[in-house]
C-alpha cells in the first residue's frame, strides 16, 4: 500500500501493539478514531474526498480477504488507476475471482465479488495489489453500469494510449457474460480523440439516442484553409459544431494570469469566429447528461435547421 492508504489501522494490529478495545471505543466516540470497515479504523475523519475513501476502503479490506487468488477489479481498479468515476459503486470494494475456487459471485456490504475467468494478460499490479488492467476495467463498467459509463472509461483507456484491438478481443473473450453486448457496443465505438469524461459521456448519451454520429474533435477552417478552432464535435453535412463545457475544460484553457470569466469572453469571441464561417454552433454541459433527451432534441433540431440553411444557399445560424 502506498502512503495515501496508509492513515488506514488494522484493529488486530493497534490492539497487539497495546491499544485496548476500550480505549478504541472511546476513541471513536470523541471522533479520534474512525471506522473505515470492521477491524479496521483511521485517525479522525474519513476522508472529505470519495476516491481517496476508496482507497481506504480497499485499504481496509484487502488484509481481510481470505479463500483464494483474486484481483480489484469494477470501480475499485478504477480508482487506482485513475480512470473517471460517476460515483457508482464507491461504497463497496469490488474483487474478481477465477472459477473452480468454491465461490459464486455475490454482494454484501461494503464487498462486491464476481467470478469470472481472468487471463494473464487481463492483469497489472499498482502498489503492490493485482489489478485488471484498464481495458478489462472499462468493459466490466459496461457490463455493471451501461453504455455510457462504458464509453466514458474506455474513451480515457483509449486517450491514454491503452488498446483499442484489445478492447475488442476482451469483448469476444467476453461472449456470454452477462451484460457483454454492451461491452461489444462500447469496444466498438470507443474513440482516443475525446479529451474529457464529460464529452464521452455526451457522445454516448447522444448516440444512444439515434442522433447522427460526430466527428471528433473536428478542426474549423476559413475558405483559405486558416485554422479557427478545433471542436469537441462536428457536424459539417449539416453546418453545425458541438461544445461540451465543464469545469474541466474550462480549467484547461486558463492561461497564467486568466480568470475562468477572463476564459469565457475568449470563448464567446472564439465562438464569433466560427459562426462566421457559416457554422451554427450547440454547447452541451453536465445538465445535459441529467437530461438526455432534452439534449438530443436540441441537436437533432440545430442539425435541422443547419441543413435547411445550407439548402438554401445561406449561413446557418
Amino acid at each position: 500500500m502506498n502512503d495515501d492508504m496508509g492513515r488506514v489501522r488494522l484493529v488486530r494490529d493497534l490492539v497487539r501493539t497495546g491499544v485496548s478495545h476500550n480505549v478504541l471505543a472511546k476513541g471513536r466516540r470523541s471522533g479520534s478514531w474512525t471506522q473505515v470497515r470492521r477491524g479496521a479504523v483511521v485517525p479522525g475523519d474519513l476522508s472529505e474526498d470519495e476516491r481517496m475513501r476508496h482507497r481506504e476502503l480497499i485499504a481496509a479490506t484487502v488484509p481481510a480477504l481470505v479463500g483464494g487468488s483474486f484481483a480489484l477489479s469494477h470501480v475499485s481498479a478504477a480508482v487506482l488507476l485513475g480512470m473517471p468515476l460517476m460515483n457508482q459503486g464507491l461504497d463497496s470494494v469490488w474483487i474478481t475471482r477465477v472459477p473452480g475456487q468454491g465461490r459464486s459471485s455475490h454482494r454484501r456490504p461494503q464487498l462486491v465479488s464476481r467470478v469470472c475467468g481472468l487471463e494473464d494478460d487481463e492483469l497489472v499490479e499498482v502498489n503492490g495489489l493485482p489489478l485488471t488492467c484498464p481495458e478489462r476495467v472499462a468493459l466490466d463498467l459496461a457490463r455493471e453500469f451501461g453504455f455510457v459509463t462504458g464509453v466514458m472509461n474506455a474513451d480515457s483507456v483509449l486517450h491514454a494510449g491503452g488498446s483499442r484491438s484489445f478492447l475488442l478481443e476482451l469483448a469476444e473473450r467476453g461472449a456470454g457474460r452477462p451484460g457483454n453486448k454492451v461491452a461489444r457496443r462500447v469496444a466498438e465505438f470507443s474513440d482516443a480523440l475525446p479529451e474529457s469524461p464529460g464529452e464521452s459521456m455526451m457522445r454516448a448519451s447522444l448516440e444512444m439516442r439515434g442522433c447522427p454520429p460526430p466527428a471528433l474533435q473536428y478542426v474549423v477552417r476559413t475558405a483559405d484553409g486558416q485554422v479557427i478552432a478545433r471542436c469537441d464535435f462536428g457536424w459539417p453535412e449539416h453546418g453545425v459544431v458541438g461544445e461540451y463545457d465543464g469545469r474541466v475544460k474550462y480549467g484547461r484553457l486558463l492561461k497564467p494570469g486568466q480568470s475562468v470569466s477572463d476564459v469565457v469572453v475568449a470563448e464567446k469571441e472564439r465562438e464569433g469566429r466560427i459562426m462566421e464561417q457559416g457554422l451554427r454552433v450547440i454547447r452541451f454541459c453536465a445538465a445535459d447528461l441529467r437530461r438526455p433527451d432534452l439534449a438530443a432534441g436540441r441537436l437533432n433540431r440545430a442539425l435541422l435547421g443547419g441543413s435547411t440553411a445550407l439548402e438554401a444557399g445561406r449561413p446557418a445560424r
